[in-house]
Protein backbone atom coordinates (compact mmCIF):
# COMPACT_ATOMS: atom_id res chain seq x y z
CA UNK A 1 0.00 0.00 0.00
CA UNK A 2 1.62 3.27 -0.82
CA UNK A 3 0.05 6.67 0.47
CA UNK A 4 -2.25 8.66 -2.28
CA UNK A 5 -0.07 11.79 -2.06
CA UNK A 6 3.55 9.65 -2.54
CA UNK A 7 1.99 8.23 -5.55
CA UNK A 8 1.22 11.79 -6.22
CA UNK A 9 4.27 12.69 -5.19
CA UNK A 10 6.21 10.39 -7.55
CA UNK A 11 4.41 11.32 -10.58
CA UNK A 12 5.47 14.73 -10.17
CA UNK A 13 9.16 13.54 -9.41
CA UNK A 14 9.41 11.68 -12.39
CA UNK A 15 8.04 14.23 -14.79
CA UNK A 16 10.47 16.82 -12.70
CA UNK A 17 13.03 14.55 -14.09
CA UNK A 18 11.82 14.54 -17.58
CA UNK A 19 12.12 18.43 -17.43
CA UNK A 20 15.35 18.66 -15.95
CA UNK A 21 16.67 15.90 -18.67
CA UNK A 22 14.88 17.75 -21.44
CA UNK A 23 16.11 21.62 -20.06
CA UNK A 24 20.25 20.40 -19.63
CA UNK A 25 19.93 19.07 -22.84
CA UNK A 26 18.45 22.53 -24.41
CA UNK A 27 21.28 24.29 -22.79
CA UNK A 28 23.78 22.41 -23.83
CA UNK A 29 22.70 22.98 -27.22
CA UNK A 30 24.42 26.19 -27.75
CA UNK A 31 27.30 25.18 -26.75
CA UNK A 32 27.67 21.97 -28.77
CA UNK A 33 26.58 24.64 -31.50
CA UNK A 34 29.83 27.31 -30.56
CA UNK A 35 32.21 23.93 -30.23
CA UNK A 36 31.24 23.01 -34.41
CA UNK A 37 31.98 26.33 -35.00
CA UNK A 38 35.37 26.76 -32.78
CA UNK A 39 36.36 23.29 -34.70
CA UNK A 40 35.31 24.93 -38.25
CA UNK A 41 37.58 28.26 -37.22
CA UNK A 42 40.45 26.34 -35.76
CA UNK A 43 40.90 24.24 -38.66
CA UNK A 44 40.21 27.64 -41.51
CA UNK A 45 42.67 29.76 -39.24
CA UNK A 46 45.38 26.20 -39.83
CA UNK A 47 44.44 26.28 -43.71
CA UNK A 48 45.00 30.00 -43.49
CA UNK A 49 48.50 29.88 -42.02
CA UNK A 50 49.60 27.05 -44.59
CA UNK A 51 48.68 29.58 -47.19
CA UNK A 52 50.63 32.79 -45.89
CA UNK A 53 53.74 30.05 -45.55
CA UNK A 54 53.37 29.54 -48.98
CA UNK A 55 53.26 33.43 -49.75
CA UNK A 56 55.82 34.10 -48.09
CA UNK A 57 58.16 31.10 -49.87
CA UNK A 58 57.41 32.70 -53.35
CA UNK A 59 57.99 36.24 -51.67
CA UNK A 60 61.14 35.17 -50.44
CA UNK A 61 62.00 33.61 -54.13
CA UNK A 62 61.17 36.62 -55.67
CA UNK A 63 63.53 38.60 -53.47
CA UNK A 64 66.02 36.34 -54.82
CA UNK A 65 65.11 36.80 -58.06
CA UNK A 66 65.36 40.64 -57.88
CA UNK A 67 68.80 40.30 -56.29
CA UNK A 68 70.07 38.32 -58.66
CA UNK A 69 68.96 40.83 -61.16
CA UNK A 70 70.90 43.21 -59.47
CA UNK A 71 74.23 41.36 -59.30
CA UNK A 72 73.79 40.54 -62.63
CA UNK A 73 73.27 44.33 -63.45
CA UNK A 74 76.35 44.85 -61.44
CA UNK A 75 78.58 42.49 -63.27
CA UNK A 76 77.45 44.16 -66.91
CA UNK A 77 78.75 47.25 -65.56
CA UNK A 78 82.16 45.63 -64.24
CA UNK A 79 82.38 44.75 -67.45
CA UNK A 80 81.60 48.09 -69.52
CA UNK A 81 83.72 49.47 -66.85
CA UNK A 82 86.75 47.43 -67.81
CA UNK A 83 86.34 48.28 -71.39
CA UNK A 84 87.07 51.58 -70.60
CA UNK A 85 89.93 51.27 -68.30
CA UNK A 86 94.10 51.56 -69.26
CA UNK A 87 94.67 50.83 -65.86
CA UNK A 88 95.83 46.71 -65.10
CA UNK A 89 95.29 47.46 -61.35
CA UNK A 90 91.31 48.09 -61.65
CA UNK A 91 91.37 45.69 -64.43
CA UNK A 92 91.97 42.87 -62.08
CA UNK A 93 89.53 44.63 -59.47
CA UNK A 94 87.06 44.47 -61.28
CA UNK A 95 87.38 40.93 -62.66
CA UNK A 96 87.80 40.34 -58.86
CA UNK A 97 84.58 41.84 -58.11
CA UNK A 98 83.21 40.30 -60.78
CA UNK A 99 84.25 36.49 -59.56
CA UNK A 100 82.60 37.36 -56.21
CA UNK A 101 79.19 38.60 -57.45
CA UNK A 102 79.16 35.51 -59.88
CA UNK A 103 79.72 33.17 -56.77
CA UNK A 104 77.10 35.13 -54.95
CA UNK A 105 74.59 34.95 -57.83
CA UNK A 106 75.23 31.01 -57.90
CA UNK A 107 74.79 30.85 -53.95
CA UNK A 108 71.48 32.83 -54.60
CA UNK A 109 70.58 30.35 -57.68
CA UNK A 110 70.69 27.31 -55.74
CA UNK A 111 68.76 29.26 -52.54
CA UNK A 112 66.13 30.14 -55.19
CA UNK A 113 65.67 26.67 -56.79
CA UNK A 114 65.11 25.19 -52.73
CA UNK A 115 62.74 27.76 -52.32
CA UNK A 116 60.55 27.16 -55.77
CA UNK A 117 60.42 23.04 -54.78
CA UNK A 118 59.49 24.33 -51.34
CA UNK A 119 57.18 26.49 -52.93
CA UNK A 120 56.14 23.69 -55.35
CA UNK A 121 55.33 21.82 -52.46
CA UNK A 122 53.31 24.56 -50.20
CA UNK A 123 51.20 24.78 -53.39
CA UNK A 124 50.29 20.95 -53.32
CA UNK A 125 49.81 21.36 -49.45
CA UNK A 126 47.36 24.44 -49.96
CA UNK A 127 45.39 22.22 -52.35
CA UNK A 128 44.94 19.81 -50.28
CA UNK A 129 44.35 21.77 -47.62
CA UNK A 130 41.71 23.33 -49.53
CA UNK A 131 39.95 20.05 -50.08
CA UNK A 132 40.17 19.06 -46.28
CA UNK A 133 38.57 22.25 -45.31
CA UNK A 134 35.61 21.95 -47.77
CA UNK A 135 34.94 19.12 -46.52
CA UNK A 136 35.22 20.19 -42.79
CA UNK A 137 32.56 23.35 -43.45
CA UNK A 138 30.07 20.69 -45.26
CA UNK A 139 30.35 18.51 -42.10
CA UNK A 140 29.82 21.33 -40.02
CA UNK A 141 27.18 22.29 -41.43
CA UNK A 142 25.34 18.92 -41.32
CA UNK A 143 26.16 18.72 -37.90
CA UNK A 144 25.12 22.42 -37.02
CA UNK A 145 21.84 21.43 -38.62
CA UNK A 146 21.37 18.24 -36.87
CA UNK A 147 22.09 20.05 -33.45
CA UNK A 148 19.20 23.15 -34.55
CA UNK A 149 16.76 20.25 -35.67
CA UNK A 150 17.29 18.48 -32.26
CA UNK A 151 16.91 21.41 -30.09
CA UNK A 152 13.91 22.46 -31.72
CA UNK A 153 12.73 18.94 -31.12
CA UNK A 154 13.66 19.27 -27.38
CA UNK A 155 12.00 22.52 -26.92
CA UNK A 156 8.83 20.76 -28.59
CA UNK A 157 9.28 17.74 -26.05
CA UNK A 158 9.83 20.74 -23.26
CA UNK A 159 6.71 22.48 -23.60
CA UNK A 160 4.93 19.09 -23.21
CA UNK A 161 6.50 17.71 -20.31
CA UNK A 162 6.19 21.57 -18.61
CA UNK A 163 2.48 20.99 -19.05
CA UNK A 164 2.55 17.18 -17.58
CA UNK A 165 4.18 19.02 -15.02
CA UNK A 166 2.30 21.61 -13.98
CA UNK A 167 -0.92 18.73 -14.35
CA UNK A 168 1.33 16.41 -11.48
CA UNK A 169 1.89 19.62 -9.55
CA UNK A 170 -1.81 20.09 -8.86
CA UNK A 171 -2.67 16.44 -8.04
CA UNK A 172 0.02 17.12 -5.01
CA UNK A 173 -1.14 18.99 -1.71
CA UNK A 174 0.11 22.32 -1.44
CA UNK A 175 2.00 22.18 2.18
CA UNK A 176 3.70 18.21 0.33
CA UNK A 177 3.90 20.25 -3.03
CA UNK A 178 6.43 22.93 -1.10
CA UNK A 179 7.80 20.12 1.54
CA UNK A 180 8.77 18.29 -1.71
CA UNK A 181 9.95 21.31 -3.37
CA UNK A 182 12.15 22.36 -0.62
CA UNK A 183 14.23 18.50 -0.39
CA UNK A 184 14.36 18.34 -4.14
CA UNK A 185 16.40 22.15 -4.37
CA UNK A 186 18.38 21.03 -1.12
CA UNK A 187 19.36 17.33 -3.21
CA UNK A 188 19.41 18.58 -6.67
CA UNK A 189 18.63 15.00 -7.76
CA UNK A 190 15.48 13.46 -6.58
CA UNK A 191 13.40 13.98 -3.43
CA UNK A 192 11.48 10.70 -2.78
CA UNK A 193 13.06 7.52 -2.61
CA UNK A 194 11.99 3.70 -1.79
CA UNK A 195 13.27 2.11 0.92
CA UNK A 196 15.12 -1.05 -0.18
CA UNK A 197 16.18 -4.04 2.61
CA UNK A 198 15.92 -1.35 5.47
CA UNK A 199 17.69 1.53 3.99
CA UNK A 200 17.29 4.81 2.46
CA UNK A 201 16.84 4.34 -1.52
CA UNK A 202 18.80 7.81 -1.84
CA UNK A 203 21.37 8.03 1.16
CA UNK A 204 21.50 4.06 1.43
CA UNK A 205 21.70 4.76 5.22
CA UNK A 206 19.83 2.54 7.73
CA UNK A 207 16.62 3.42 8.65
CA UNK A 208 15.33 3.05 12.01
CA UNK A 209 12.89 0.16 12.49
CA UNK A 210 9.94 3.30 13.34
CA UNK A 211 10.62 4.93 10.26
CA UNK A 212 10.54 1.69 8.10
CA UNK A 213 7.10 0.55 10.09
CA UNK A 214 5.81 4.23 9.39
CA UNK A 215 6.55 4.09 5.90
CA UNK A 216 4.59 0.51 5.50
CA UNK A 217 1.90 1.94 7.43
CA UNK A 218 1.59 4.57 4.65
CA UNK A 219 -0.91 7.15 6.81
CA UNK A 220 1.78 10.22 6.22
CA UNK A 221 4.93 11.26 4.83
CA UNK A 222 8.29 9.96 6.14
CA UNK A 223 11.46 11.35 5.87
CA UNK A 224 15.24 9.77 6.13
CA UNK A 225 16.41 10.62 9.35
CA UNK A 226 19.96 10.45 7.79
CA UNK A 227 18.98 12.65 4.52
CA UNK A 228 15.58 13.94 4.79
CA UNK A 229 14.35 12.42 1.99
CA UNK A 230 11.06 11.41 1.66
CA UNK A 231 11.13 7.33 1.81
CA UNK A 232 8.63 5.04 1.12
CA UNK A 233 7.80 1.59 1.00
CA UNK A 234 7.82 -0.62 -2.13
CA UNK A 235 6.13 -3.78 -1.90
Amino acid sequence: MINPTVEALLVLQERDVRVTALSAELEDSPEQIAAVDAELAAKQAKFEEIKNRTRLIEADRKKIDLDVQSKQAAIARYRSQQQTTRKNEEFAALNHEIEHTEKEISALEDQELELMEAYDKGLATVALGQKELAQAQEKAKLKKAELEKRAAVVAADMAAAKEKQAEAEKAVPEEAASRYRRILKSKKDVAIVPIHSGACGGCHMKLTSQTVLSAKGAEALVACENCGRLVYWLE
